[in-house]
């Protein structure tokens, strides 16, 4: 671990030092203008970060869960000037923030990180973006570096956790993080918004793969809680500073060991599917048997998914009863894709709810658990997959991880075809805009942006 995270001065005495909580640790990473210097593939990771998540929230506008976020949101948290993406509205930076981060969460689209197990771009861009939507003087790198800031200190408290925790758990230190360190917010105060946070975040009791809904991981709900935290922190309230280093709850060590190396946002994957993360490995399985093995959809007598105990957590229903249950579903992905390739969840929608014959042919695949895949899991997300034909024929796949990890990353033009694919229905013709204005945004200009994020589409 850097000593300058340890403690801000070399004379600072051992005592004094480990007085120093986690939260003042985190807090004053997040700040210090040097801490968190953006080699080419930082920045290049932050790029992508911030294409895959409009691709996400732009695929989203027209789903009836977003459009009520994007009232809801402007009703209890004002109008304004800030963007609400690609929809021509404007609300207050609460507002925005909650309708954007709605719209990215909402079809399962969005990146993720292994090890915090869950979806750390869709609370921390939404809020870096709500910040540049109102602050135009605002430098491409300051926006990056807090996009950073942001991921960093949301995922190291994810990992930190005894136990799994959904996304809208920890996405409030991503939130305080990002807009403390473009506001210009002290470390002392983003120390204490990060305390607050641990106590005030949801709480999620029930699965989102489970209770499928349009609250799913509640992650514009830990937005609007870590936005809460931050002003209440200003304002001079205070919280627990060392809810961090207590071991029943937190643990400390691994929260801060490594901070102020690699950033991890460098560890982000990135999905090809719109559907849960658990089922992406079986996906790419299957698609490449049938690459190597051509045969018809309708010889398929049976498919086999063998995985780790956490895909379980799904309610994997067959005939999902909404657009969240069917992302939540591996017989009804894998059925979407041997029916349709890989396109047919770029995004799913509503119309596969009531295709009878992917209904028919979902109620063919069944999920196993294998535990020699166990282990792999959270390192790894991989899966394997059998195909019974009608002959007695039997096609096995090997063990395969998910494309979009690290080790099998998308490129700059797989996330831009995802893009397109993603959001031809809502955006149109506007793609081309945003396309261009984050071309311009690499550059250092972030006017076009700032107008992209404004633009109508087709919705």
């Amino acid at each position: 671990m850097p000593s300058s995270y340890t403690s801000k001065s070399s004379s600072t005495s051992a005592s004094a030092s480990a007085a120093i909580s986690t939260a003042h640790k985190l807090a004053r990473y997040a700040v210090d203008t040097s801490s968190i210097p953006l080699s080419r593939t930082t920045r290049d990771t932050a790029l992508k970060c911030l294409l895959d998540v409009l691709a996400s929230a732009g695929a989203a506008l027209d789903l009836p869960g977003v459009m009520a976020a994007r009232e809801g949101a402007v009703r209890l948290l004002g109008q304004g000037q800030v963007p609400i993406w690609f929809t021509g509205g404007r609300g207050s930076l609460g507002a925005a923030l909650v309708a954007n981060s709605a719209a990215t969460a909402a079809l399962d689209l969005d990146d993720g990180y292994r090890h915090a197990r869950g979806h750390p771009g869709a609370a921390v861009i939404p809020a870096a973006l709500a910040v540049l939507g109102s602050d135009s003087d605002l430098q491409a790198d300051t926006l990056i570096a807090a996009i950073v800031a942001g991921y960093e200190v949301a995922l190291r408290v994810a990992i930190g956790r005894p136990s799994y925790a959904p996304s809208g758990a920890w996405s409030p230190y991503g939130v305080i993080a990002a807009i403390g360190r473009l506001q210009g917010t002290s470390s002392e105060h983003i120390a204490h918004a990060l305390a607050i946070a641990a106590q005030a975040a949801p709480g999620l009791p029930a699965l989102a793969g489970i209770a499928g809904s349009d609250v799913k991981e509640g992650i514009p709900y830990g937005c609007l809680a870590g936005l809460a935290a931050l002003e209440m922190a200003r304002a001079g309230a205070t919280g627990p500073l060392d809810i961090f280093d207590d071991p029943a709850l937190f643990d400390a060590h691994t929260i801060l060991d490594g901070l102020g190396g690699t950033p991890l946002i460098e560890g982000t994957y990135f999905k090809p599917y719109g559907c849960c993360r658990h089922i992406h490995g079986a996906l790419d399985a299957f698609l490449a048997l049938r690459e190597q093995y051509p045969f018809d959809t309708g010889d398929i007598v049976g498919l086999e998914v063998y995985t780790y105990r956490a895909t379980f957590n799904l309610a994997n229903r067959a005939e999902p009863v909404s657009l969240v249950d069917a992302q939540y579903s591996v017989p009804f992905c894998m059925a979407a894709a041997a029916l349709g390739g890989e396109r047919a969840l770029l995004p799913l929608k509503p119309l596969q709810l009531r295709d009878p014959h992917l209904l028919q042919l979902s109620q063919r695949v069944t999920v196993h658990h294998d535990p020699t895949i166990e282990p792999l899991f959270p390192a790894r997300s991989p899966s394997r997959v059998t195909v019974a034909l009608k002959g007695g024929q039997r096609l096995d796949s090997p063990v395969v991880d998910p494309r979009g990890d690290p080790v099998q990353p998308l490129t700059w033009e797989d996330l831009v075809a995802k893009f397109r694919q993603a959001t031809a229905h809502t955006m149109g013709t506007q793609q081309q805009a945003v396309l261009d204005s984050l071309e311009r945004f690499a550059q250092g200009d972030t006017a076009p942006l700032r107008q992209a994020l404004a633009l109508h589409g087709t919705v």
